[in-house]
């Protein structure tokens, strides 16, 4: 990545270079530390390449480095904010998710690695050679409810070239930051966005596989899997969290909107909590009696995506 930015001594007293690469490194992550962010390390790291424009290797091979005040006043201003628990892909706009750079800020979830299963799944689904009786590879349709970043089914249009995807949002401020990342990612022109409730604005379309991965924190956030880095959730946006009572009020919604649909989908794959397995099986039951049910769980051995064949 370029940078026309100096980085060393210039006769100019605001681009004055006192610390150099291993100083700022240190200084921030010992910050981090006293404010008990566990990442404190790599925080830094990524806050100070992010600040400089560079890559991590670039930092590492230039350790004695001296940087420029400005761009020092800068780093320290970043680390300010992250030790006060602002998530780190909030403060460098910046997460990766499938191998890929994503764009987020504030208005949207920050992706999570747990996601990534439902999208292998719905990769491993589509591609299923019985998946349809007639070429589904030139004919499926995958529907991403509540998109909000976009992470998930632009990950899709870049893994399944062939197949046809929708993304809603209720979000209008989401809908921008993932119409954005379809840019960045080079497939607008394969994803067909749609603002509203759910379901609704595409409940009257051909859809083979609906996918989701709506709010699902209870209330009081009991089913939340707490982590040291627990307090940056209060800075995401609380409409992308929480779920209702037990989580999943959401998901009846949209269970019963699906429900409703003249031509349903032969697919359904959610993202769910820990705990919610057996809640969710009755809700589904109760909509879909000739369904079948599968839970799949994450590396950690957690139930985190239901899979739903709805006849």
């Amino acid at each position: 990545m370029a940078n026309k930015q100096p980085f060393v001594s210039s006769t100019n007293s605001e681009l004055r270079a006192t610390k150099t690469i291993k100083q700022l490194l240190r200084e921030g992550a010992n910050r981090l530390l006293k404010n008990k962010i566990t990442s404190a390390y790599l925080d830094a790291e990524i806050i100070l390449y992010s600040t400089l424009n560079k890559t991590r290797e670039w930092l590492y091979a230039n350790l004695n480095t001296k940087i420029v005040q400005a761009l020092a006043d800068k780093y320290y201003s970043l680390i300010g904010k992250r030790a006060r628990h602002i998530p780190i892909a909030y403060i460098t706009n910046r997460k990766e998710f499938f191998g890929l750079d994503f764009y987020v800020d504030k208005t949207v979830l920050i992706p999570r690695p747990e996601t990534e299963l439902l999208v292998k799944q719905t990769i491993a689904e589509a591609r299923r050679d019985n998946f349809r009786q007639d070429d589904f590879k030139t004919n499926i349709t995958i529907a991403d409810i509540g998109t909000g970043s976009g992470c998930i089914v632009i990950t899709l249009a870049k893994k399944l070239p062939q197949a046809k995807l929708i993304a809603t949002d209720i979000s209008k401020k989401a809908l921008v930051i993932a119409k954005k990342n379809a840019k960045r990612h080079g497939v607008s022109s394969r994803i067909n966005f749609f603002r509203g409730d759910l379901l609704k604005p595409v409940q009257n379309k051909i859809i083979d596989i609906i996918i989701a991965n709506l709010p699902y924190l209870d209330s009081k956030m009991n089913n939340l899997l707490r982590s040291p880095d627990s307090q940056s959730l209060k800075f995401e946006p609380t409409i992308a969290l929480k779920g209702g009572i037990d989580g999943l009020n959401l998901y009846r919604r949209l269970l019963k909107q699906i429900s409703a649909m003249k031509d349903k989908p032969t697919l359904l794959l959610f993202e769910i909590g820990a705990g919610q397995a057996v809640e969710m099986k009755k809700i589904i039951r109760k909509l879909f009696k000739k369904s079948t049910i599968q839970i799949i769980k994450d590396l950690a051995g957690f139930d985190r995506v239901i899979k739903i064949k709805t006849h």
